[in-house]
């Protein structure tokens, strides 16, 4: 009695093969339905979320620009650039006093580099004009970068600028007696991201000092600030690093 061979995933057999035949649910046509002027009921599902599957709840948090004390100054700065191939990128930043009062601004345009070399380049011109027009005042520094603010205080050694620029920043801000670097969500550095776009419209550094006009669009947003409007941002859910089931917000 001969044995046949078969596919890996069949059982050998002796004899005769046996007859296979299709599943008829699955490999055969399906049967012709009688026409109707009716169409078909639609098939019903129903799902039911899992008890531990709560909706998220986006939290939101209020963000407003802040005067510095009297006798202080404070710096916005912000960098920008384009990823449309055409290579453009630029600095922006603004020095106010205690009332609100635009001191100083600037928009210029830069080499394209990187985000974190942007915003640093942002900052040193920002301070080297602090430097010019108050070298002897107690000066605050915001930024919308939380990275670069974090280096700068400390609190983290990650970086994404060569370490020449973070000590040339570092030496300058160690020029003024008293010194303050804190981060401000985009809300609040609305002036310095609009001189940024400010530097797209004419070519040439540009800057303003004392009274001279600003214009119209970081006008607005200096005087919005100066008269403390408030911005409401909503704080999305940021994937955790672990394996743990509280989601974490990030703002």
């Amino acid at each position: 009695m001969a044995c046949l061979l078969v596919p890996y995933f069949a059982q050998p057999w002796c004899g005769a093969p046996p007859s296979f035949q299709l599943a008829p649910t699955l490999y055969q046509s399906r049967p012709t339905l009688p026409c109707s002027s009716s169409p078909p009921p639609k098939p019903s599902y129903s799902f039911s979320l899992s008890p531990a599957a709560e909706p998220f709840q986006p939290r939101t948090t209020t963000v407003q620009w802040q005067a510095p004390p009297d006798g202080c100054v404070k710096i916005n700065f912000d960098g920008s650039m384009y990823y449309d191939g055409s290579g453009r990128a630029s600095i922006g930043g603004v020095i106010r006093d205690c009332t609100g009062r635009v001191l100083v601004a600037f928009a210029k345009r830069t080499k394209p580099s990187s985000p974190g070399i942007a915003e640093a380049q942002a900052l040193i011109h920002g301070l080297q004009l602090a430097l010019r027009h108050f070298p002897g005042s107690w000066l605050l520094v915001e930024g919308d970068d939380l990275m670069l603010v974090k280096l700068l205080r400390g609190e983290d050694t990650e970086r994404r600028i060569p370490l020449a620029m973070q000590e040339e920043i570092i030496m300058l801000l160690r020029r003024f007696p008293a010194c303050e670097v804190n981060h401000i969500f985009r809300e609040g550095n609305q002036v310095a991201d609009a001189l940024c776009h400010e530097a797209y419209q004419q070519p040439g550094d540009r800057e303003w000092v004392g009274d001279v006009r600003l214009p119209q669009a970081v006008w607005e947003k200096a005087r919005d600030d100066a008269q403390g409007k408030k911005y409401v941002r909503i704080c999305k859910p940021k994937p955790p690093r672990c394996r743990s089931s509280i989601p974490s917000l990030v703002c």
